[in-house]
């Protein structure tokens, strides 16, 4: 132990130098990542507002102002399709509704229809039983236009 003391105090300048230089160049490891970092997302901020149509860095504008019209032409714009696609899922659900309630009436109107059809072949065969010697009268004349549809 005495040993290492000793040889700890004798390299203890190196030794300093050795730590000193490992922390500065893990800051400017750090460093340079943040660097490399930032410029990405001044590349990725300046794509962005220009998709939207906004420049990133307005002629003449300070640092701290850099990206707030863009920031608010993207809020916009999200704003504008999140009501694009409200507006179409009421306008769908006003269809859906529509339709269900055409079919709803088609399917009563199908069952009126389908009753008269019923109650007319009804009155037919009521109207050929009541029929003597081949002869016929109203009644029956009344039953086929009936069963025909035209009354």
């Amino acid at each position: 132990m005495a040993a290492a003391l000793a040889l700890f105090h004798t390299y203890r300048k190196f030794l300093t130098l050795l730590v000193v230089l490992a922390g500065a160049a893990s800051l400017y490891f750090w460093m340079e990542k943040a660097k490399d970092d930032r410029d990405l997302l001044l590349t990725q901020a300046r794509e962005i507002c220009a998709t939207a149509g906004e420049p990133f860095q307005p002629e003449g504008s300070k640092q701290k102002d850099w990206g707030k019209r863009c920031n608010g032409r993207v809020a916009a714009l999200v704003e504008f399709r999140d009501k694009a696609q409200v507006g179409s899922i009421d306008a769908m659900l006003a269809d859906i509704e529509r339709r269900e309630g055409k079919q709803a009436a088609d399917a009563a109107l199908a069952a009126v229809y389908a009753k008269r059809a019923t109650d007319a072949l009804t009155r037919m065969e009521a109207a050929d039983a009541a029929v003597k010697d081949d002869r016929v009268g109203g009644d029956w004349a009344a039953a086929v236009n009936d069963l025909a549809g035209l009354r």
